[in-house]
């Protein structure tokens, strides 16, 4: 028989050392999940898995569970590249901005370089899964969403105004990610009706973000519609429009044809119209308060949207 080795105990400094490590540890992981917009990628994998089911639904096809999960790990690891690549790009001016300057890399918590190989990997991994585990059409769609998030949405917003619109671009197209994952077609417009929805969607959230952060956007030096027209008319307007346009679109996705998906139809231009009301007075009375109405507005509309969508497709 053996006898147990007794294990040496630690001193009071080794016991801080190694406690001090797996801090540091927890905090490093901690700072690549922040760069990597955890929400953000949620949002958008919704969006993505909307798509696969209403596509499933409306075009009768099976999607094997290797497909589910290579499209919505793929989608995430490539929207989280370009979270943390924008990052990369503009650290020096989220540096001058309150609301970024504790991200990891303004605040020096990680290198570039730790960003950009982080960065990278993602991207790679996940048009590869993408890719094998879908199809290369889902693949080279999100690289070209990649690629207008990083290099022309990102560098322009500080080239022009005009970024919030090409961003809806980007914001969008994960929709056709799903889509085509699924096995729906380019030229299906009903796939297209639902990433219209996304690309109006996005003109109220982000004038009222535009407008609560329009100082700290003007420090940075990005060209935000509130500072180059900084009464905000302009920024309401680009609120209510697409706000407007989002009823007939909210509803055409819906298919409405008989009793009960008019209802749903109906539904959908209910849910859409809190965003008219509010850019409204946002119009009206252009101040941070009727800005983050509206912000919450928009933040309730999509997720409410795309359940009712969902549920359109599943019942009926």
């Amino acid at each position: 028989m053996t006898t147990p080795t007794a294990t040496p105990a630690l001193s009071n400094g080794e016991r801080s050392a190694k406690t001090g490590a797996e801090a540091l540890r927890g905090t490093v992981w901690r700072d690549y999940c922040v760069l990597a917009k955890p929400r953000i990628t949620l949002m958008i994998l919704l969006t993505v898995g909307v798509a696969m089911v209403v596509a499933y639904r409306l075009l009768n096809v099976s999607i094997a569970p290797l497909v589910w999960f290579s499209t919505l790990i793929g989608t995430a690891m490539v929207a989280a590249s370009a979270s943390v690549l924008n990052q990369w790009y503009e650290r020096d001016r989220d540096s001058v901005m309150p609301r970024t300057q504790r991200r990891p890399l303004p605040s020096g918590r990680l290198s570039t370089f730790e960003a950009a190989v982080f960065g990278w990997m993602l991207l790679v991994v996940g048009i590869l899964m993408l890719g094998f585990g879908a199809n290369w059409i889902a693949a080279a769609i999100s690289g070209t969403t990649w690629f207008i998030y990083c290099w022309i949405y990102t560098p322009m917003k500080a080239m022009s105004w005009w970024n919030t619109a090409v961003g809806t671009l980007p914001g969008a197209l994960p929709v056709m990610i799903g889509w085509t994952a699924a096995g729906g077609s380019l030229l299906d417009w009903t796939g297209w009706c639902l990433t219209l929805i996304v690309i109006l969607w996005q003109f109220p959230h982000f004038m009222a973000i535009a407008w609560l952060y329009r100082d700290q956007y003007t420090r940075a030096g990005f060209r935000m519609l509130t500072r180059e027209e900084p009464t905000g008319k302009a920024a309401a307007w680009h609120a209510i429009l697409p706000a407007i346009a989002l009823i007939p679109v909210s509803m055409a996705v819906m298919h409405p044809s008989s009793m009960w998906t008019w209802i749903f139809a109906i539904l959908g231009a209910a849910v859409a119209t809190p965003q008219i009301r509010y850019s409204l007075r946002f119009l009206l009375k252009r101040d941070d308060i009727n800005a983050r109405a509206l912000l919450r507005a928009s933040l309730v509309y999509l997720p409410a949207i795309l359940l009712l969508a969902v549920t359109r497709w599943i019942l009926l």
